[in-house]
Order: C-alpha cells, then sequence, then structure tokens
C-alpha cells in the first residue's frame, strides 16, 4: 500500500480545509451572537494571615494563598449561597429554585479566582443586568469579610477585607466573539486536515484492494507475462553426458 503524503494532501484539498474553516468561524459567530450579553463585576478581597513569632513572610502569604484556595470552593457551596442571600434577599429571583439547576447558575455565574503567590481573591459576577451582578458581588464580599471565620477556621489570626472597588464592564463580556472565533478557526483546521486525510487513505485503501483482486483472478503478476515466459515441464530439454558427445 501507498504511504500517505501528508503535506501533498493538503496542499492539493486547501479548499475543502478552507471551507470547513469557514463553517466553523460562521456557526461560531452565529452562536456568539444568539447567546445573551452577559455584563461583569468584580472585586479582590485580600486574605491576611497575621505573623507570630514562628511565622516568617513567606509562609504567612503561603498559608493565606491555601485559606483563598478553600474560600474560592466553599463559595460554590449551598451553604454559602443562603448567607448571600440572606445578605440581600433580592438576589434569590434570579436563581432557580430546583437545586440542582440553581448550583449550575450560581457556578456559571460566579467565578473565584486566586493571585498567584498571594492572599487575594478576585470575585467576578456575571449578569445581563450590570446592577444585579454588582449586587450579587458585593454581597458574596460581604459574607466572605464578615462571616469567613466560619468557613477558614483561622480564626482572629486570618483577616478578611476588600481591597478593591466594584468594577463594572462598560460593554459585555460574555461571550466573547473574537475568543470563539478563534476556537472555532482552530477547530476547523483541525476537523479540515482530518477530514481530507481520511478520505484520501480510503481512496488509496481501495485502490489497493482493487489491485489486488485483479492480481488474484489472474493468478500471476501481469508485469512477469511481459517478460519471461512461465516456466513448464514441456520447454525444458534436459541434456546428458552422452548427448554432448555427439554433438
Amino acid at each position: 500500500m501507498q504511504n500517505i503524503q501528508y503535506s501533498k494532501i493538503l496542499r492539493k484539498n486547501w479548499e475543502i480545509v478552507a471551507l470547513i474553516v469557514g463553517i466553523s468561524i460562521v456557526l461560531a459567530l452565529i452562536i456568539s451572537l444568539v447567546s445573551p450579553f452577559q455584563y461583569s463585576a468584580t472585586t479582590k478581597i485580600l486574605i491576611i494571615q497575621k505573623q507570630m513569632t514562628n511565622l516568617d513572610a513567606y509562609t504567612a502569604t503561603k498559608s493565606a494563598e491555601k485559606i483563598g484556595k478553600n474560600l474560592s470552593n466553599i463559595i460554590n457551596t449551598s451553604s454559602f449561597y443562603n448567607e448571600v442571600i440572606e445578605a440581600n434577599t433580592n438576589l434569590q429571583y434570579k436563581f432557580p429554585q430546583d437545586a440542582v439547576e440553581r448550583r449550575k447558575s450560581w457556578e456559571k455565574n460566579v467565578e473565584i479566582n486566586v493571585v498567584p503567590e498571594t492572599g487575594i481573591l478576585e470575585i467576578n459576577a456575571y449578569d445581563i443586568d450590570r446592577g444585579f451582578a454588582s449586587q450579587l458581588v458585593r454581597a458574596i464580599a460581604y459574607v466572605l469579610v464578615s462571616k469567613g471565620a466560619e468557613y477558614h477556621g483561622g480564626g482572629s489570626d486570618v483577616e478578611i477585607k476588600v481591597v478593591d472597588d466594584v468594577f463594572i464592564s462598560k460593554y459585555p463580556v460574555r461571550p466573547n466573539i473574537i475568543v470563539n472565533m478563534a476556537l472555532a478557526a482552530i477547530i476547523g483546521v483541525i476537523l479540515g486536515c482530518v477530514f481530507v486525510i481520511l478520505n484520501e487513505s480510503k481512496k488509496l485503501k481501495k485502490e489497493y484492494e482493487l489491485k489486488s483482486e485483479n492480481i488474484e483472478e489472474l493468478g500471476f503478476a501481469p508485469e512477469l507475462t511481459m517478460e519471461a515466459e512461465p516456466i513448464t515441464a514441456r520447454n525444458v530439454e534436459i541434456k546428458t553426458m552422452y548427448d554432448h558427445l555427439e554433438s
């Protein structure tokens, strides 16, 4: 079977790859435009691990970072959600009543990031209403500051404070059309290359099978018939020593 030359195949079928890339980009654009546009509200809180005599600055920072990671996981729990709703009851009307759907909506619209090598926790809330996103991020920050001791377990040795005002985006940040189109282009290139290579390999395989069937039907390789006559008992003459002496 012939070896597949991938670069040659891709050059030959570049139109197909380009077509698949174009379709992928158009689909990504349509999905992005149909999806609801969301604004973001962002704030930052600082986790301070108070330094004791046997605790250096580096260890204190790493401890604060670990507490921040634990709090980022706790924020997605139903217990923390209930605390946020108690802090601002107007927020509950935006979330589904079903517990499973509410959890999915919360995890989708609330994003927590821990800044590496620091004790800073970045809180992001997303919604189609800028005002709601602002209220949500403020309520989360309030619960962390006022009731964070109930979750981190550090007691009075850990302090949590808001270090940045709430920043509300002027324009929608979700969906990110440029990022979505770029990802669609990459996926389109991969799918296009795979498609043309698989299609070409099927053609080569079919050609190879047809040639094999022809050889089996003839019983011998066709190219041998043009070069030499098959050796049989009829055209082989055996001479003895006596025949040589007679000649």
